[in-house]
């Protein structure tokens, strides 16, 4: 792709979020980041403020969509059960997929979330927000994470239109 981003599209969502790599709370386990400022209009921090869905929410409006508005990953994923099953999915996931995770591997709890950008095997390559190596769901920063598919509880595709 040449030129500006095009907007409204799974490429822009997919750059968008790969941009983002590297940006850290601040201060370290605070959860004051700018993802947060944006979703609730302030800036925020402490413990009430866990923000991977946040991070997903920013990075598609920065993209050109106006996707459903929830800082709780099962508040979102019981939102497109209600109102669009059919973008649920629960295998095949794809990049530009919105993603669940239970770490627990029972896959029943949404606790964290990721946007897949690729697929290799088994294995989803994600962009996570608040999440790191030393926790996967508040890590404090936003990362390409290698997760395995087992760990996804369910996923959310979005209507790209490419």
């Amino acid at each position: 792709m040449t030129g500006a981003l095009q907007l409204r599209t799974k490429a822009a969502v997919l750059q968008i979020a790969q941009w983002q790599e590297g940006v850290l709370e601040a201060p370290s386990g605070s959860n004051k980041v700018k993802y947060n400022t944006a979703y609730y209009g302030r800036e925020v921090q402490g413990t009430a403020y866990p923000w991977c869905m946040a991070f997903v929410w920013w990075v598609f409006r920065e993209a050109g969509f106006n996707l459903y508005k929830s800082a709780g990953c099962t508040k979102f994923v019981n939102r497109y059960r209600a109102v669009a099953p059919g973008q649920i999915v629960t295998g095949g996931y794809k990049p530009g997929d919105i993603v669940f995770f239970d770490f627990s591997g029972h896959r029943k709890i949404t606790e964290h979330a990721g946007i897949v950008v690729g697929v290799i095997g088994s294995t989803l390559i994600t962009m996570e927000g608040n999440t790191g190596t030393g926790s996967d769901a508040n890590g404090g920063a936003v990362m390409q994470r290698r997760r395995a598919v087992g760990l996804v509880t369910c996923g959310v595709r979005p209507r790209y239109p490419d």
